[in-house]
């Protein structure tokens, strides 16, 4: 029957050679992890900005009579009052 110590002393070399050998092909590239190929976006071949140049705003339903009657109801801007709990961690 063999050494308990002896045993444990070659299990331990076993996987101090097995990790290292490991290692070595993952740092050496031999075990590439599976990469899914990523292209990049392609570039626009206009100035797609070029269509706003001419851009008019309208600003005619601004003078517009419904516009104007409106009416604000309430407080501007809004004051809030107390809220949530004092103690965030107490019970309800």
């Amino acid at each position: 029957m063999a050494n308990p110590q002896t045993t444990n002393n070659s299990m331990m070399i076993l996987i101090l050679v097995v990790a290292f050998a490991v290692g070595y092909l993952y740092y050496s590239q031999s075990i590439v992890p599976a990469q899914l190929p990523i292209n990049p976006p392609p570039v626009a071949a206009s100035d797609d900005l070029a269509m706003f140049k001419n851009l008019a705003i309208d600003f005619s339903i601004l003078d517009d009579t419904k516009f104007k009657s409106l009416r604000m109801f309430g407080e501007s801007p809004v004051k809030p009052g107390v809220t949530g709990k004092r103690d965030i961690f107490a019970p309800f």
